[in-house]
């Protein structure tokens, strides 16, 4: 048994102080990782240190759904440390003992928690396997059998929708993301965030769409309102959000994250104005605020979010004069570039030519600051 024991343990299983964790493993971004929600076996080949188990259709939005097979370190590469210590002693205690558990997964304030129990079988050749169950005795919903195309429905909603959506399962556990959602966020690579829990990635997603987030996640009922999202990089916006919770089956579900960004009285420029090379500015004649600047401005000036919505432009970027000699130029239809000053949010000053449109819309006046070098 000793020696069973030896040959059994995993050299990512020990530690010096005995503790049970997963070291991390490079280049296994790509390989399936197990998650919590939704697991309803796996099992462990000891010698081999590989585990297989069954990915619920009901939450697969990465087309793993079914029995996945990954090295033991990487399958749970993606669960809380303290996750990964009891799954890995429940194995321990079962190679050593025949069977061990149940034991509590996640907790009450992020969804029902996942009990598990394992056994040990000795196959043929000394080769030893521990399985692990789900051990709850709550039923699913619809006699016993958990909903089915959750993912996929959710998927056709809200693919190509213009609000930025990301559903989060009930442990946590990032599930989907949209295109929208990244570009918003500003995450470059969605796969370093899709299969993580929030709890964990707060540096990648912003800390406070985490909060909002494991909020929701811990009362379980819809959520909707107007805040300022902090991003990863240090900006920040206010965005218009709502969060719907979900249920598949009693212990699974999740919630429905989706937003967009506050428009200035529903005029939205930055979308069209990203696709255009030069910088360019459109600025509320009346607050003075800065409204919305394109990709290539922002890259210029080193404007953000917070900074546009800090203080009026003739305060941050333009003299007050230069201002009044803009509108006055664009109100008489000049189409002649004008010469001026502007202070970049860098620090650095810049004499620029500027040409500038005036855009009515409503009682409403815009500014179009276009410059050139």
């Amino acid at each position: 048994m000793d020696a069973m024991e030896k040959s059994a343990r995993p050299p990512e299983v020990g530690d010096p102080d005995g503790e049970a964790v997963v070291r991390p493993v490079p280049g296994a971004s790509g390989a399936p990782a197990m998650s919590i929600a939704g697991l309803s076996f796996f099992m462990v080949d000891i010698q081999a240190k590989r585990v297989v188990w069954l990915e619920p259709r009901s939450l697969d939005f990465e087309h793993r759904s079914g029995l996945n097979e990954a090295s033991l370190s990487t399958a749970m590469r993606h669960m809380a440390q303290n996750d990964q210590k009891q799954i890995l002693g429940l194995i321990q205690q079962a190679v050593k003992g025949g069977s061990a558990g149940p034991i509590e997964l996640g907790g009450d304030d992020l969804g029902a928690g996942l009990s598990l129990v394992a056994m040990r079988y000795q196959a043929e050749g000394g080769r030893t396997f521990v399985i692990a169950v789900s051990g709850s005795e709550v039923e699913d919903e619809a006699n016993g059998t958990a909903v089915r195309g959750v993912a996929p429905l959710i998927r056709h909603l809200v693919e190509d929708s213009e609000k930025s959506v990301l559903v989060v399962d009930s442990f946590g556990y990032l599930r989907y993301a949209n295109d929208a959602f990244n570009k918003l966020f500003e995450i470059p690579d969605a796969s370093l965030c899709i299969g993580r829990n929030i709890a964990h990635i707060p540096n990648r997603v912003g800390k406070t769409l985490a909060s909002v987030v494991l909020t929701a996640l811990a009362r379980r009922a819809p959520m909707d309102g107007s805040k300022r999202f902090f991003l990863a990089s240090g900006d920040s916006f206010t965005l218009n959000y709502d969060v719907i919770p979900f249920r598949v089956s009693a212990g699974l579900g999740g919630i429905v994250f989706s937003a967009t960004k506050v428009k200035e009285r529903g005029v939205d420029f930055q979308q069209i104005f990203n696709c255009v090379y030069a910088p360019m500015l459109v600025v509320d004649v009346r607050t003075r605020m800065l409204v919305s600047a394109n990709n290539a401005a922002r890259k210029t000036f080193a404007v953000t979010e917070q900074l546009m919505e800090s203080a009026p432009i003739t305060e941050t970027m333009l003299h007050p004069k230069t201002f009044v000699t803009l509108v006055d130029h664009a109100r008489k239809g000049g189409n002649t570039p004008l010469q001026a000053t502007v202070s970049g949010f860098d620090g650095v000053t810049r004499s620029k030519r500027m040409r500038v449109m005036l855009i009515e819309s409503g009682p409403t006046h815009y500014l179009l600051i276009e410059t050139k070098h």
